[in-house]
């Protein structure tokens, strides 16, 4: 299989606090990726460097096989834009236009930036609306959503993008316990059809049953990985045994 991310001694700081202390890990075609750990490890922080959200401070970022970054020096502005276009984030606050209606935001980042037709955009927008059950909601606009469907738009416009790899910043965070169901049976379904992901999460059942693999990270570092069978289920490390003794539900 393709390797989609690869991610070599990525270090960023801000000021004098080291917030990754030389991360490395990789991600192939169809595999997902859970990040897990307390609040502060740096999980969020790997996302919006791989994003361009934020400028690493060391290390290299490789995204289908194109390097965004090398030892701390960035590609070119074009070639950054290009390899941008290979990821798409979904943000825990849904991040959507709050003057467009559903399709229209679903809509608006393919005409802008992948520059296609209008007639086409609404054609993949109206399927990837259907697909994710709110065909119905086309007219209505964000503030009219509940917090799960606001997000599932969102999904639902990251994948407009056709990226190869979708990376999730703790996509239930922001919603209340019972609208987390159905944004975690959307991730499953694209896990189900190969989709390459990232998930940053607090739901350890959800991690340990969607992924692939799975990084616990704690103080800017990786502290274990492996299957969900050993990080979750049998954890090796006292830390990462710690961590996950206040989930009960795992």
């Amino acid at each position: 299989m393709a390797e989609i991310i690869k991610v070599e001694q990525l270090k960023k700081s801000f000021g004098t606090l080291e917030i990754l202390k030389g991360i490395s890990f990789s991600v192939l075609q169809g595999e997902v990726l859970s990040i897990i750990g307390p609040s502060g490890s740096g999980k969020s922080t790997i996302l919006r460097c791989i994003s361009q959200l934020e400028d690493v401070t060391d290390g290299t970022i490789e995204i289908c096989g194109k390097k965004l970054v090398e030892n701390g020096k960035y590609a070119d502005k074009k070639s950054r834009r290009k390899i941008m276009l290979q990821s798409g984030l979904v943000f825990q606050n849904f991040n959507l236009f709050p003057h467009y209606n559903v399709l229209k935001n679903v809509m608006e980042p393919q005409i802008r930036v992948l520059k296609k037709s209008k007639d086409e955009a609404e054609k993949t927008a109206l399927e990837l609306l259907q697909r994710i059950g709110l065909k119905e909601k086309i007219n209505n606009y964000p503030c009219e959503l509940s917090g799960g469907q606001q997000q599932r738009v969102s999904i639902a416009r990251a994948l407009a993008m056709k990226p190869e790899v979708l990376l999730f910043d703790e996509p239930t965070s922001a919603l209340d316990p019972e609208l987390t169901g159905e944004i975690l049976e959307v991730i499953k379904e694209l896990a189900e059809n190969k989709m390459t992901m990232v998930v940053v999460t607090h739901e350890m059942a959800f991690a340990r049953d969607i992924s692939t693999h799975v990084i616990f990270m704690d103080g800017g570092v990786i502290v274990e990985e492996g299957t969900p069978e050993k990080v979750i289920n049998n954890p090796s490390q006292e830390r990462t045994k710690a961590f996950l003794s206040r989930f009960t539900t795992v």
